[in-house]
């Protein structure tokens, strides 16, 4: 993000964790976590799972459009409501001439990205070294390109050909864009989490809800 965006969301994430939001907060992010797995305390991805929960709590969860109204300063306001306009989708990303770019699976949207975003200087890094990263974000529209918030989430690169199927069948049940990605990430957390288990059996569209 930009420095304006991480103050920002600093504030927010602070703001969050005290009343009269601390209670909503809470709940919302446990709701999360059940939906889309929960890592153990000591898991390498636990850290990263709590960052898109609070990601969500924020954003899906409606707390940046509470704790909007709690901020005096105009231009504080409007970044804060900008992060209600954030783009969730599951990503592909490529260069062009030395921007970088993503495509969103979902809705086959495509994204220029802020160079100076830490995330998109590590995508940029990956797919100069001839990598084709498989994230799953929410992105933040700024004059000169994307920033990514916080909670972005990394599936195996090797995912891509069963996402895609699983994505397909999800159009042709008519799922939400929602309920699509979180079970996305419960896919993820069950590839990271059970021994043995095959990617192509975690990521499959009898995963999907209903």
């Amino acid at each position: 993000m930009t420095p304006a965006h991480s103050a920002m969301y600093e504030e927010l994430l602070a703001r969050a964790t005290r009343p009269p939001h601390a209670e909503r907060a809470q709940a919302w992010r446990a709701a999360f976590l059940d939906r889309s797995g929960r890592f153990d305390p000591g898991h390498p991805l636990a850290e990263v799972r709590d960052r898109a929960a609070w990601e969500d709590a924020l954003v899906r969860g409606g707390l940046c459009r509470a704790i909007a109204v709690e901020l005096e300063d105009p231009a504080e306001r409007a970044l804060c409501r900008s992060l209600e306009t954030a783009h969730r989708g599951i990503f592909v990303s490529r260069a062009l001439a030395g921007t970088e770019l993503c495509r969103d699976l979902w809705s086959g949207a495509e994204f220029v990205l802020l160079a100076r975003d830490d995330v998109v200087r590590e995508l940029a890094l990956t797919t100069e070294r001839g990598g084709c990263p498989l994230w799953q974000a929410r992105l933040v529209a700024t004059p000169g390109g994307c920033v990514v918030l916080p909670g972005a989430v990394f599936h195996p690169v090797d995912a891509l050909t069963p996402v895609e199927e699983t994505l397909r069948v999800a159009r042709e049940r008519s799922l939400e864009r929602d309920v699509v990605l979180d079970s996305l990430l419960r896919m993820e957390h069950a590839f990271r989490t059970l021994t043995r288990v095959k990617l192509a059996y975690a990521y499959r569209p009898a995963a999907l809800p209903g």
